[in-house]
């Protein structure tokens, strides 16, 4: 039940820091040492893919508790609130052209997960 509370945050943490490292550090580094930035890119993408993956997995487990249910209704308010606040600029992350597509994403996959346990429920 946590790893499905917990990875938005972890998610839109690391594309929060990927864009601290392009803009701080990359700016910084020397021309032969950008494929660190490549790296990290691959890195996060991956991660993204792999946290997805096994999300999935687990709620496949769990689907049937309300608990479920409600985590996952909370995480999808959670980021609709970030992508309204980051919307209007008032946080750090309005400049982060990133967060938006992941926060997106991250919105439909919740959704699609919530639409699918409350599904399985009446057939069953």
């Amino acid at each position: 039940m946590i790893k499905i509370a917990i990875t938005p945050c972890l998610i839109l943490g690391l594309v929060i820091f990927r864009d601290y490292f392009i803009r701080y550090q990359a700016a910084n580094l020397q021309f032969n040492l950008l494929w660190y930035r490549v790296l990290f890119d691959l890195f996060l993408y991956i991660s993204t893919g792999i946290l997805l993956a096994g999300l999935y997995e687990r709620f496949k487990k769990i689907r049937a508790l309300r608990m479920t249910k409600v985590v996952l209704s909370g995480n999808i308010l959670m980021l609709m609130l970030f992508c309204g606040v980051s919307y209007f600029g008032v946080l750090y992350f309005a400049s982060i052209k990133e967060f938006f597509v992941f926060d997106f994403i991250l919105m439909g996959y919740y959704a699609y997960l919530l639409i699918d346990s409350l599904r399985k429920e009446d057939l069953t």
